[in-house]
């Protein structure tokens, strides 16, 4: 029974009590307390067809341990509410803040962890002045909130001079870059006779010169790795989050020196980004980042086989807790002069257990010149992926 039903009742309970024993002042009451059930009513049908709520738009994109603030903003007959809270369901969690004299209802979820939170469930819940009638509205829409990892800034990379344990093989760091004939046209006036393309002069007789145009860098190719045997640790603090964090740190700091990255997600189904600029190529990275989740039977192998997505890419880094599932594949690539370079998550320490001792994987594909670097637990990320020597074993 709701709160007006249990008022109505009494209040006929009332007035019978008062004809029964002839009691004018439990009559007043009884029909104040019938006004009153009435009244109640009367709002509730006023007022559901005259407020709506919506939900506004994220001034900036939320990043994981910091504060989610969701806003909604109440329209129509608000000011005939007694109460007006807005309740919202992040996660499995939910969570209330009063409206206020605006229209505005502010709720702040403290230190979110990445991941993509469909918003689904947000309620308006009104009640009368008289607090006998109580209405819930629901949001117009469902909704979307992507909070994206957290970046290490990576001013160098591991992966630039080599690594310790490289024999002394040369380091890949000067890599294709500036002008390459694009075509020919005539010459201008005042333009160096160096550019002249003397054949092409010769042919049609007048002055011709080449036209460039930038060549691009070599591409880099960066696989994640999100399969759930190699995942360890709470939701936050896994081995997953900090191969998110790597993974978009390395993509981002290529990115930045002007190189086409290929990002792909290692999931039952492959995600595949490709990051020209670090504009929106970038922020649809980050997005596809939040969203990732451990999978079962992922199919890490075959996407670094020489024949696959990633196989023609001229550099790949491959983000891993499972280092003997690509050895073969990555020292296949370093015997051919290809650059390759690994980052390999110390899974148990994010369960609370010791660092695992040097497995002969790591001394193997440090012997065949592939780049590593080893994170644990609780281990900058810059630190770990930007030194320029980097002690991965050992």
């Amino acid at each position: 029974m709701s709160r007006l039903q249990g008022t109505g009742a009494l209040a006929a309970c009332v007035v019978a009590g008062a004809w029964l024993v002839g009691s004018t002042a439990l009559a007043v009451l009884g029909i104040g307390l019938v006004l009153a059930a009435l009244g109640a009513h009367l709002w509730r049908r006023v007022v559901v067809g005259g407020v709506a709520v919506e939900r506004l738009p994220l001034d900036t994109a939320p990043v994981e341990g910091e504060q989610l603030v969701l806003e909604a903003a109440v329209h129509g007959r608000r000011w005939t509410a007694g109460r007006l809270v807005w309740r919202e369901r992040v996660g499995d969690r939910y969570h209330e803040a009063p409206v206020r004299t605006t229209g505005r209802a502010r709720v702040v979820v403290d230190d979110m962890p990445r991941g993509r939170y469909v918003l689904d469930d947000g309620t308006l819940l009104m009640s009368d002045p008289l607090g006998l009638e109580r209405v819930v509205v629901p949001v117009d829409r469902a909704s979307v909130v992507s909070v994206r990892p957290r970046v290490p800034e990576l001013a160098t990379l591991f992966t630039d001079t080599g690594t310790w344990g490289d024999g002394g093989r040369r380091a890949f760091v000067r890599r294709p870059s500036g002008l390459e004939p694009h075509g020919v046209r005539e010459y201008v006036e005042g333009e160096p006779l160096r550019a002249v393309h003397w054949a092409t002069s010769a042919r049609r007789g007048d002055l011709m010169v080449r036209e460039l145009e930038d060549a691009p860098r070599e591409s880099i190719a960066v696989v994640l790795d999100v399969d759930a045997d190699g995942c360890a640790g709470p939701r936050g603090a896994s081995s997953l989050d900090d191969a998110v964090r790597a993974a978009a740190g390395i993509v981002r700091a290529h990115a930045l020196r002007s190189r086409r990255v290929l990002l792909v997600v290692g999931a039952p189904t492959p995600v595949v980004h490709r990051i020209r600029t670090p504009g929106r190529d970038w922020e649809l990275a980050l997005d596809a980042l939040a969203a990732v989740e451990p999978a079962a039977r992922t199919p890490l192998r075959s996407l670094v086989a020489p024949r696959s997505l990633v196989g023609a890419v001229p550099e790949l880094v491959v983000v891993t807790s499972r280092p003997e599932v690509v050895a073969d594949a990555l020292v296949a690539r370093a015997a051919v002069g290809r650059p390759t370079a690994l980052v390999a998550l110390d899974a148990p320490t994010y369960a609370g257990r010791p660092p695992a001792r040097t497995s002969h994987v790591l001394l193997r594909l440090a012997g065949a010149g592939v780049g590593l670097a080893v994170v644990r637990r609780g281990a900058e990320l810059a630190e770990a992926l930007g030194g320029l020597r980097v002690r991965a074993v050992g």
